[in-house]
């Protein structure tokens, strides 16, 4: 793979720098569909940065479409990787316009519905999901997003310097609060935040029931944190044996039980025959989705602007 560069003192995480980077040469042809990509360990030494830094952004990556796991472990560039999005042309609002005249509307209705679409938009409320595992942070949003129709940009807890600049209101889960908060008070900045509850799917809690007593579980995620959060909830749900199975080794052939996260079930590639596979499941709780969308109403209604330094 072509040597990557890195800037220290840039404002964009590091984390970032390596997505953008890989995804340009991947564009550009540089990385080849099908072309595997150096393990976790041996790009973040080459690179001096932390392992769980690289983990993040193969993640990313993998729920760009870009990379894709492969059996037996190890990360290559997708076989069909996603095309370069398209720069928005000057021409696609006359085009809109046209179409709409085309319906049959009137150019009065054109300008009146384009008025009240523009005044929608200044005052909604722009909102960042933060989470510390990038695929909880993706699934997360996208399921704001699809429930309360409306944009909600994932974010990591290290990104937030850059990924809350033009945002209004942050959420998280109770386990990151104090940390936004945090970061928040550090970074002098007046933003609306709030709390949901994430609660394993009932499906997830049914198949951990029916673990046979003495079952060898491996738990596969796509970074250590989370993979040690969900073994630790497993030991806590009565069982004894649980490893965790870091994503880029190969997954040992004596596990009963493999663990994945619903998010990323690519993960669960690898495993024996005689292997098991469970998809960790999470969901938003429904009380939580609806508090998050009356937060927004209300400040919608207030006019809220787009968030600032305190001064």
């Amino acid at each position: 793979m072509p040597d990557l560069s890195l800037d220290a003192t840039s404002d964009t995480p590091v984390y970032r720098q390596i997505v953008e980077q890989i995804r340009s040469l991947v564009d550009g042809g540089g990385l080849p569909a099908g072309e595997r990509l150096p393990t976790v360990r041996r790009l973040a030494d080459s690179l001096g940065v932390n392992r769980n830094t690289v983990s993040r952004a193969y993640a990313t990556l993998r729920e760009l479409g870009v990379l894709e796991t492969r059996a037996g472990g190890g990360t290559a560039v997708a076989q069909q990787p996603p095309q370069p999005a398209r720069r928005p042309r000057a021409t696609d609002l006359a085009d809109a316009v046209r179409a709409a005249v085309r319906t049959g509307l009137s150019p009065e209705e054109v300008r009146d519905l384009a008025f009240d679409l523009a005044r929608r938009a200044a005052t909604e409320v722009r909102a960042v999901f933060v989470e510390c595992n990038p695929e909880r942070a993706e699934a997360f949003a996208k399921e704001l997003s699809r429930r309360l129709h409306t944009e909600v940009r994932p974010s990591l807890i290290d990104e937030l310097d850059a990924t809350t600049a033009d945002r209004d209101l942050v959420v998280t889960t109770f386990f990151h609060l104090a940390e936004v908060r945090r970061w928040a008070h550090l970074a002098q900045r007046d933003v609306e935040t709030v709390a949901v509850v994430v609660a394993p799917h009932v499906r997830t809690l049914a198949r951990v029931a029916d673990l046979p007593a003495g079952a060898r579980v491996g738990v596969r995620y796509s970074t250590a944190h989370q993979a040690e959060q969900v073994r630790d909830w497993l030991r806590s749900a009565g069982l004894a044996d649980v490893v965790v199975v870091p994503h880029d080794e190969e997954v040992p052939a004596d596990l009963t039980v493999l663990v994945v996260p619903s998010e990323d079930p690519a993960l669960g590639r690898g495993a024996a025959e005689d292997t098991t596979v469970v998809e960790f499941g999470n969901v938003l709780d429904e009380g939580s989705i609806r508090m998050v969308g009356e937060v927004m109403e209300e400040m919608a209604s207030r006019g809220e602007q787009p968030v600032h330094p305190l001064t």
